[in-house]
């Protein structure tokens, strides 16, 4: 897909509008380009005030945190980079993002992580009254993972938690799981498949599921679980996280960062110095009375 399409495309129907104070007021998008992705330019506090608006709304939206590897994925599979560029918020979850923004002059204002939005939108459904669910991840990662976000989180209720096989569903499964979500009717549903499965499939389902915020969020249970570890605070910080992750699953993860993601890397560094082009800008919409 050129560039130039991507730029001048705006999404249809419009679905970034937040209510505020019994009104409903579109956000104006400001997005960057990096290797044919769209990643909002946003910091924590405006990426925040977009998920409470969603939770607000009432419709469904889907959230992406986006690292090195969703663009070598997305460079690969062009489905996967519609559903990246058509996601309600894409922030970038990775350093070299950041990085390359900067060689590009229109710096990210800071690297957002799964994390992060994962607590952040808890902490936004405790103060709602919204629920969450917890799918995927080994058997028991995510009961343990509920077990710490209601700790951490005074009044969050977890309305649901399921490890589906770790395999494709059938569409009778698929079915059942739908109904299994929609049935416990969360505000957040927290979708722990691994890229690209996680966020292909919230795309296939985000309507059916009708849930204001769904989230693809890779590894982010079984670090609430305690089954993983996150680096140490100077390695997040430098971007080096990434190879802490290699040390802990070398047998895993050696050719998606070695094979895919260094090449990736680099291709994005040469293409930000050589190429500079504008932010891409969703023109604000008339506001109806349909989200969706």
């Amino acid at each position: 897909m050129a560039i130039e399409s991507l730029v001048s495309e705006v999404p249809t129907p419009p679905r970034h509008m937040v209510p505020e104070r019994g009104s409903i007021v579109e956000l104006r998008r400001l997005r960057l380009e990096l290797a044919g992705a769209l990643i909002d330019q946003v910091d924590l506090t405006t990426a925040v005030e977009r998920i409470r608006g969603f939770l607000r709304s009432g419709s469904p939206h889907h959230v992406m945190t986006v690292n090195l590897d969703f663009l070598s994925i997305a460079q690969r599979d062009s489905e996967f980079r519609q559903t990246l560029n058509g996601a309600d918020l894409a922030v970038a979850d990775g350093m070299p993002l950041v990085w390359a923004s900067r060689l590009k002059g229109q710096p990210l204002a800071q690297r957002l992580t799964g994390v992060e939005l994962v607590g952040e939108s808890c902490r936004l459904a405790a103060e709602m009254g919204r629920g969450v669910f917890l799918l995927g991840a080994a058997p028991g990662v995510a009961d343990r993972a509920a077990r710490r976000l209601e700790a951490d989180y005074p009044g969050l209720r977890v309305v649901g938690t399921h490890s589906p096989p770790y395999r494709p569903l059938t569409a009778q499964e698929d079915q059942a799981l739908v109904r299994m979500i929609r049935e416990a009717a969360p505000g957040c549903l927290f979708v722990a498949f691994g890229a690209p499965r996680q966020d292909l499939w919230i795309r296939a389902h985000l309507d059916a599921l009708q849930v204001p915020v769904a989230m693809g969020v890779g590894c982010v249970l079984d670090l609430l679980a305690g089954t993983a570890r996150r680096a140490p605070r100077w390695m997040q910080h430098t971007g080096l996280e990434w190879s802490y992750r290699l040390i802990q699953e070398p047998g895993r993860l050696w050719r998606r960062y070695i094979l895919d993601d260094m090449p990736m890397l680099a291709s994005l560094v040469v293409a930000s110095v050589r190429r500079e082009q504008p932010p891409v800008v969703v023109a604000p919409k008339p506001v109806g009375d349909s989200l969706r």
